[in-house]
């Protein structure tokens, strides 16, 4: 008999466990997909599907609004022009502040339907103390400038850029961290292009 209730409280103590475990998992899966990775801080910047606030402009490129509130979207590629400026413009949110957010970078010059950040070689960024930065072995950009506005949640990042060479069709990473490093990111796959503006345009633009 008092082997039966070990039996019995053993698993009961199981069946608790495993309980705990399932909605442990539930809970996790049921985060945003480009969930924050904190220190000790439960939220950090958003992209537009956050649990907090919900927006669908958190990316332009030359004007167009592009929705980025999923970990993963494919859009319309973008098309950008050697020797003409283009803007990409990025809408942040911080839940204890926009001055909260401290470093963003956009990953280029990459590939296939599941892209990584590690892969990218090409990249724009800024910091909030040291500003704008470039990594580009290709050469790609002829000048790159960032501009930095804030209100009370939202921290809005313009990047210039004027190409001077070609660059084919990439996805983009976008990440963003705050003064606690918590980071969050998204993807934009077929994002934009870099090419030579048609002869006929380019007459009319000039």
């Amino acid at each position: 008999m008092v082997y039966d209730n070990m039996t019995s409280t053993t698993v009961k103590a199981l069946f608790a466990t495993s309980l705990f475990a399932l909605i442990a998992t539930i809970l996790v899966s049921s985060t945003p997909a480009y969930a924050i990775n904190g220190h000790g801080v439960s939220y950090g910047p958003e992209f537009g599907g956050g649990k907090l606030v919900k927006y669908s402009d958190g990316l332009q490129i030359n004007g167009k609004t592009i929705d980025v509130s999923k970990f993963s979207q494919k859009i319309t590629t973008q098309k950008l022009y050697v020797n003409y400026a283009s803007d990409i413009s990025l809408k942040i949110y911080h839940h204890d502040g926009s001055q909260n957010i401290q470093h963003v970078i956009v990953f280029m010059n990459l590939k296939g339907n599941d892209p990584q950040s590690y892969q990218s070689n090409t990249r724009i960024e800024f910091d909030k103390t040291n500003g704008v930065s470039v990594t580009d072995p290709n050469s790609v950009f002829k000048s790159v400038t960032a501009k930095a506005t804030y209100d009370t949640n939202f921290m809005y990042v313009n990047f210039k850029i004027v190409a001077q060479k070609p660059m084919d069709t990439t996805n983009l990473i976008v990440r963003a961290w705050d003064k606690n490093l918590s980071s969050s990111q998204v993807v934009v796959l077929n994002a934009l292009k870099i090419g030579y503006l048609p002869a006929s345009f380019s007459s009319m633009a000039q």
